[in-house]
Formats: structure tokens, C-alpha cells, sequence
């Protein structure tokens, strides 16, 4: 994800705008080439950060929109896997060659090896670790950020990395949003399901609205969050792609702008935005806590058999979409997950929560300081949803199934 120091947007009375590039620009996708043989060429050679980061540095100067290069050199660098690779522990050689070196006394040649003190050091450590001495040298500092090296990374073409460029700048603006609201127009289900799914793995803030075709997703930003915001905003972020994946969107934010973010701006965009999604077109998105749940759950519980879950809809604009459907002698309840909160939020989310669902809301995910007491339609959990608990829920929620 591009850093602050890398946004590129201009701000026009109270909108932001993000400056997009142009994937079909040739000189672009020359300068993009560039940048994937280079990550390509560290891959295969094994480079230190170290390395790489002064080749970049030898193309960037050619250049002349810096901001541009070294944003796209990130995104690159953001697919890559570093290693420390060193033929002894860094620590560990470390305090071989310091506890030797305070061992023998002063710092000082030693009369007839005609070797410096440091060299000498080295060559006896290494020999008594069986090691080649430049082996321990290069093992000494083989931690440090730009002695890693280069491992493997997640290859991209040009045309890919100038795509995902423009959606990067949209996901660091998201880091300043305080809401935003994204317009589905008559929404497939199965589309609208994948979305939420999404939104329940990045442990996001939502609820639903209808008006007529439109189905409207509110998420709550990482400005509302007095507490996890950096995370909160990371993942909001990481759930941005999700929105591409349907035709028609259109996607209202407000920001938080200024160096002290007491500008409040807009972000309006839509499909004329030409961006595209990096995800996988697949339904199948599950966190831990809803796998862990499913895997304890079975296929029944005191007679409540689990699917996944249906849309609820109850009279004027409550829709919900949960994670799971539960069906037992002839009613139904359901169950849905809700992802980081603050207690307005929640208030909000179980005032516009149609009959028949119950909500598993996590201690840890609270973004205030307010605590969370269980409820008739509420089950607390930490780590685990308990079994038990949601048992106990569903036979005080459920409906008598339509037919």
C-alpha cells in the first residue's frame, strides 16, 4: 500500500483526486518494465535491500516525476519476500566476535601478523566455527534491513503494476476517511454476499441499506476509531478491490485532509475511474474466527443445522446479509459476525438489525473505550465464538420460518 509520503492527488475546492496514471501509456509501461526486470533480476540474484535500493535509485534519477517512480517501485516491493540468510545466527555471531575481542584486551595490532585487530578477530572466530571468514562477515550484520535479501516475489507485468498503482492511491487515501458509503445498483446476490464476506474478513464496520434497486454498504472509517485505527485503516484498504469487482459502483467518502486532518474533503469515484481489481473473482473468504466457528459447530447443534447465510430483509431500507443461516423444526435465526466497532457503531448496527439475527461482536475488536454488555441479540467473545452461547441466542431470536 503507497505511503503518505507518495500520495499523489490534487484537491479541487472540497474534493480530492487522486492523479491516476494511464495503463495504456507507453512511455509509462516502458518505466514500469524497467522496474519489474529490475525486482525480477534481485529475485533471481539474491540481493541484498541494500543493492536493489541503489539500482532504483540509479534509474530514479533519470527520471522526472520521482514520486511517481518510487511509487511504483513500492508497490513491487510490497509483492516481495526478504530474508535474512546468514551461515551463522547475526546475534550469535555477534557475541562471538565481541565476547573474543573483550577477551583479548585493548584494541591493537599484534606484534609480527602484520594483520589489523579486527581482521585477526574475524579470522579466529571463524576458524574456530569452522566458517570462511567472509562467511562470519557477511553473518555479523546479516539482520539489518538492508543486508536482507531478496527471496521471491509475487511476479507482475507491467500493464498489472500500473493498475494496481491506481488502486494503491485510492486505498492510502482511505487512511483518511472518517465514512464512506459505496452505492451497489441492483446488486446480484451472490455479488453482494462475496462483498460483505470480504468486509467480515477484513473486520470492518457495516451495515446495510435498500432504497428501491439500490443497495447501500455504510463502512465506518479509521478517522471514527480512537483506538486500532492504523489497523482498522490498513484493512479497509485491503478491502477496497473488493468494490471493482461489481459492475456498477459508485463509491462516497468523506477525509479527513491536512497535515493536522481537520479538513474535511470528499472522494467521489465510479467506474469511469477505470480501475481494476487484483482479487480473485471467488466467493470463498473466511477469517479464522468464522472457520474455527464452522469447524466446532459441525453440522448441528442441539438441533440446529448451520448454512451459509441467507438475506434478511425486513420492511423499509433493513437488509442483512449474515454469516450464517440456522434452521431448527420449523424456524430460523441467523448469525452475523461484526468486525471492529465503537459503541455508536454497534447502537447503530443493532437498531437497524431486522428480527430473527443475533450478532457475535468481539471484545477485541472495540475502537473506543466503551465495553460491550451480552444482550438478548448480542454474544461476546474474545478469540473464540463460543458454541454454547450462540445456542443459547438462536432459541431466543429465531422466527418461525415463511412457509
Amino acid at each position: 500500500m503507497l505511503t503518505a509520503d507518495l500520495l499523489r492527488v490534487r484537491v479541487k475546492g472540497r474534493e480530492v483526486l487522486p492523479t491516476f496514471v494511464d495503463p495504456d501509456n507507453e512511455r509509462l509501461l516502458e518505466r514500469a518494465e524497467l522496474l519489474v526486470d529490475l525486482v525480477a533480476q534481485a529475485v533471481r540474484e539474491s540481493w541484498t535491500l541494500g543493492e536493489l535500493r541503489e539500482s532504483e535509485r540509479e534509474l530514479e534519477g533519470v527520471e522526472t516525476d520521482h514520486k511517481l517512480f518510487r511509487g511504483l517501485f513500492k508497490v513491487l516491493m510490497d509483492r516481495a519476500e526478504v530474508d535474512t540468510v546468514a551461515a551463522l545466527e547475526p546475534s550469535q555471531a555477534r557475541a562471538l566476535v565481541f565476547s573474543h575481542a573483550a577477551a583479548r584486551g585493548p584494541l591493537a595490532r599484534r606484534p609480527g601478523t602484520g594483520l589489523p585487530v579486527a581482521a585477526e578477530l574475524l579470522a579466529e572466530v571463524a576458524q574456530a566455527q569452522g566458517l570462511e571468514v567472509e562467511d562470519l562477515r557477511r553473518a555479523l550484520y546479516a539482520d539489518l534491513k538492508d543486508e536482507q535479501r531478496l527471496s521471491s516475489w509475487k511476479a507482475l507485468d507491467a500493464p498489472g503494476l500500473l493498475h494496481r498503482y491506481n488502486v494503491g492511491l485510492v486505498q492510502a487515501v482511505l487512511l483518511r476517511a472518517s465514512w464512506l458509503r459505496i452505492r451497489l445498483r441492483a446488486p446480484d446476490p451472490r455479488r453482494l454476499a462475496q462483498l460483505l464476506r470480504l468486509a467480515r474478513f477484513h473486520e470492518l464496520m457495516y451495515r446495510l441499506e435498500r432504497e428501491g434497486e439500490t443497495v447501500t454498504v455504510h463502512l465506518d472509517g479509521p478517522e471514527s476509531l480512537l483506538r486500532q485505527s492504523t489497523r482498522y485503516g490498513l484493512n479497509l484498504g485491503r478491502f477496497f478491490p473488493a468494490v471493482l469487482l461489481h459492475g456498477s459502483w459508485r463509491l462516497e467518502a468523506e477525509l479527513m485532509w491536512g497535515k493536522a486532518r481537520a479538513l474535511r474533503k470528499g472522494l467521489n469515484l465510479g467506474p469511469e475511474a477505470g480501475l481494476r481489481s487484483h482479487f480473485r473473482d471467488t466467493g470463498v473468504w473466511k477469517s479464522r474466527t468464522e472457520q474455527f466457528f464452522e469447524d466446532r459447530w459441525g453440522e448441528e447443534q442441539q438441533g440446529w443445522r448451520i448454512a451459509p447465510g441467507e438475506f434478511v430483509v425486513a420492511g423499509g431500507q433493513k437488509v442483512v446479509c449474515p454469516a450464517w443461516t440456522f434452521r431448527k423444526e420449523g424456524r430460523v435465526a441467523h448469525l452475523d459476525v461484526v468486525g471492529h466497532w465503537r459503541k455508536q457503531s454497534l447502537e447503530e448496527r443493532l437498531a437497524s438489525t431486522p428480527p430473527g439475527v443475533l450478532l457475535a461482536v468481539s471484545k477485541r475488536l472495540c475502537g473506543d473505550k466503551a465495553g460491550v454488555q451480552p444482550g438478548p441479540e448480542v454474544v461476546v467473545f474474545s478469540e473464540i465464538i463460543p458454541v454454547p452461547r450462540v445456542v443459547e441466542g438462536l432459541d431466543r431470536v429465531a422466527l418461525r420460518a415463511p412457509g
